[in-house]
C-alpha cells in the first residue's frame, strides 16, 4: 500500500510544483536544458539519418536479386532508423538529465529554502562534483534500464508475459527517470551511495515523478521545454514533503 501511495504522491506533487514555478520565477532555469535538450535531440536524429544511409547501401550490395534491391534496402534504412531513434529517446532522458545537474540543483534548492528553511544542507556541492554526480546515477540508469527492457522484450514472447511487458517497460522507465530527478534534491544533504540507499524506501515516489515526466517528454517541442524544470520540482516537493528527509542524520 505504501508503494501505490507514494506514486500518488510523486503525481499530485506536479500540482503544487507548478505552483511553485510561477512563484518562485523558476522558469528562467529552462533555457540551459532545453537547449542540451536541442543539442542531443539534434545529435540523435543526424546519427538515425545517417544509420538509414548506411543500412540501405548495405541492403543493396548484400540483395543478390536486383528485384526488389530498392525495397529491401528502404525498408532496412527506415527500421534502422526507427530503432536508433528509439534508443535515441531512451538515451537522450538520461544524457539531459545527467548533463543538466549543475543546472537543475539550484532549482530544488530554491525550493527546499522556501518550504523547509529550517533544513541546512550539510554539503555545498561544485560544478564539476555535480555534472560527475549526475553522470554517474543516470549513465547506471540507462545501463540498467537497457538490460531490463532487454530481459522483458525476450519474455515478451512468452505468452503470459507478453500481455505484461508494455506496462512494465513504461514504469521501469518511470523510476529510473524519477530516481534521477528526486537525486537533485538529495545532493546538499547526501553522498551518492547514502541517495541510492535513501530512495529505495520511496520507490513509488520515483515511479509517480517518471510517470508524469514520460508523458510531458512525448508532447513535441513544448515537452522539451518545460519536462525537466516542471519534473525536478515537483520532485522537490515530493521529496521535501513525503519523506523523512530531516532524519537524515
Amino acid at each position: 500500500m505504501k508503494l501505490f501511495k507514494n506514486i500518488s504522491l510523486g503525481l499530485t506533487a506536479y500540482s503544487e510544483a507548478f505552483k511553485l514555478i510561477r512563484m518562485l520565477r523558476l522558469w528562467t532555469f529552462m533555457a540551459i536544458p532545453f537547449g542540451i535538450s536541442l543539442l542531443v535531440t539534434l545529435g540523435v536524429s543526424a546519427l538515425a539519418w545517417q544509420t538509414r544511409a548506411i543500412v540501405s547501401n548495405y541492403f543493396k550490395g548484400f540483395w543478390p536479386w536486383s528485384f526488389g534491391a530498392d525495397f529491401m534496402a528502404n525498408l532496412g534504412g527506415i527500421l534502422s532508423s526507427v530503432g536508433v531513434m528509439l534508443m535515441g529517446f531512451i538515451m537522450t532522458k538520461y544524457l539531459v538529465l545527467a548533463l543538466s545537474a549543475p543546472f537543475m540543483s539550484p532549482v530544488a534548492e530554491k525550493i527546499r529554502t522556501h518550504l523547509r528553511p529550517e533544513l541546512q544542507p550539510i554539503a555545498v556541492n561544485k560544478f564539476w562534483a555535480l555534472l560527475w554526480r549526475g553522470l554517474r546515477l543516470n549513465l547506471g540508469n540507462l545501463v540498467r534500464e537497457i538490460g531490463l527492457t532487454l530481459l522483458l522484450l525476450i519474455l515478451s514472447f512468452v505468452p503470459p508475459f507478453g500481455l505484461i511487458t508494455t506496462p512494465l517497460l513504461f514504469l521501469i522507465q518511470a523510476y529510473f527517470v524519477g530516481v534521477g530527478n528526486l537525486d537533485y534534491s538529495l545532493e546538499a544533504f547526501f553522498n551518492y551511495r547514502q541517495s541510492k540507499s535513501f530512495l529505495n524506501q520511496y520507490r513509488g515516489l520515483a515511479v509517480g515523478n517518471g510517470i508524469i515526466f514520460n508523458l510531458l517528454a512525448l508532447i513535441p517541442f513544448v515537452g522539451v521545454i518545460i519536462v525537466l524544470p516542471l519534473s525536478v520540482s515537483a520532485a522537490a516537493v515530493g521529496v521535501l514533503k513525503h519523506t523523512d528527509l530531516d532524519k537524515k542524520g
